[in-house]
């Protein structure tokens, strides 16, 4: 449907953008290192359809709320992309990625301090 909608190109930048949303999801919970391990792209070996590999992949898809969430991240751009310029979609997702690097940044650096005092 994507495909179909935003033309090849469009689809690559779906993938693109859900691959991204799905990691800025599993960043903010377990941080950047904790997601890139969890991605396990440094380990990956070829050819990707090796059994070992596809385990990995398996074991991101398994929180389906940060799935939907992707996917609908994934979506919208397509959708915007269609309504409004494509600049402008450009800047609205740079910032919207922004955010959640932010978002990952000071989930990360609260709990990353336990013997800290509350005022």
């Amino acid at each position: 449907m994507i495909g179909y909608a935003g033309a090849p190109p469009g689809a690559v930048v779906a993938l693109l953008a859900f691959v991204i949303a799905l990691f800025l999801l599993w960043a903010r919970e377990l941080g950047f290192k904790g997601a890139w391990e969890k991605f396990g792209l440094q380990s990956l070996s070829p050819p990707l359809w090796k059994q070992e590999n596809i385990d990995r992949f398996k074991a991101l898809f398994v929180d389906e709320q940060k799935l939907v969430k992707a996917c609908t991240v994934s979506v919208a751009l397509i959708a915007l992309s269609m309504l409004l310029p494509r600049n402008l979609v450009i800047f609205v997702f740079l910032a919207a990625v922004a955010l959640g690097v932010f978002e990952v940044y000071r989930t990360t650096s609260s709990a990353a301090r336990p013997g800290t005092r509350i005022n």
